[in-house]
């Protein structure tokens, strides 16, 4: 006796396979089977169907239709270029000049004096201020700094930088000061305002190192973080207790004793040191 049993035993034939498909891929019903549709069938072994209406004879699945939405597309108009939601990250901005465009010799100057990469070593706030500096003093009639600044700061990224601004999704960008803050977002993040505040209130000499270049080094690590929050007494005397027990005595000897004694005049920054910026102590 044979104990193979038929595929037919197992499972029901369904009645067009297509349409059930097609319905499962708009969401009726949630399963790929239709199971009420399957019970009603009989098995092969379990006699006649029930009488009814014949089923209708399509020649071909019925006409796939959204209620809610557009006629589903086919694979390739989806596979198909489209120029909807392209543009730049900038929004149009607002000029009230007929003839704006922008003069060749702006954009090569930009491109001459400042670019940026964006590489790890490359200063963000440094790159905002050059640019700044040198449009100030580009003007165009009827058109607002802010706006002419706004359309030239893209010439003045390249390499990763301007890949990342290429990326911006459409209408990102409203204002200059949004393209500041986003820009700083992205090359100058809170994590690093943290590790250069803390080169700062961690800073040492060099033991073998001059007074002159700990000076020089210690302003450096101020520049790259603008916005580091320290009061100025609280920058000189990191800087004073980060020097070697030596250079301190050439302070407090400069000072005509001990330097955090002293009491700062009133209204007048308290900078002892700021000889050491122009001069080369060969201490």
């Amino acid at each position: 006796m044979s104990t193979r049993s038929t595929s037919s035993n197992l499972f029901s034939p369904l009645k067009d396979p297509e349409s059930l498909i097609r319905r499962r891929n708009l969401g009726e019903p949630s399963s790929l089977f239709d199971f009420e549709e399957v019970i009603s069938i009989p098995h092969n072994n379990q006699g006649s169907p029930h009488a009814g209406p014949p089923p209708p004879n399509n020649n071909g699945p019925p006409p796939v239709v959204r209620p809610n939405g557009p006629a589903p597309r086919l694979m390739e108009e989806l596979c198909q270029p489209s120029i909807k939601g392209r543009g730049g990250p900038m929004t149009p901005i607002p000029i009230q000049a007929m003839n704006f465009r922008h003069h060749h010799h702006m954009i090569q100057q930009v491109q001459n004096t400042c670019q940026f990469h964006g590489l790890p070593g490359d200063d963000a706030n440094r790159h905002i201020e050059n640019f700044l500096e040198v449009t100030q003093h580009m003007k165009q009639n009827r058109v607002f700094d802010d706006a002419l600044r706004l359309s030239l700061f893209s010439y003045s990224l390249t390499h990763h930088a301007a890949a990342w601004y290429d990326r911006l999704p459409r209408n990102y960008i409203h204002s200059f000061d949004d393209t500041m803050r986003k820009f700083l977002l992205k090359y100058f993040p809170p994590s690093m305002v943290t590790k250069l505040r803390n080169e700062i209130t961690k800073f040492r000499q060099e033991p073998n190192g001059s007074l002159f270049e700990a000076w020089e080094r210690y302003k450096l690590s101020i520049d790259r973080c603008p916005n580091h929050n320290m009061l100025l007494v609280i920058k000189i005397d990191t800087f004073y207790n980060g020097l070697t027990l030596r250079h301190r005595d050439t302070i407090n000897a400069a000072a005509g004793g001990t330097f955090m004694q002293k009491i700062p005049e009133h209204d007048r920054s308290p900078q002892p040191l700021g000889h050491f910026s122009n001069s080369r102590p060969n201490i």
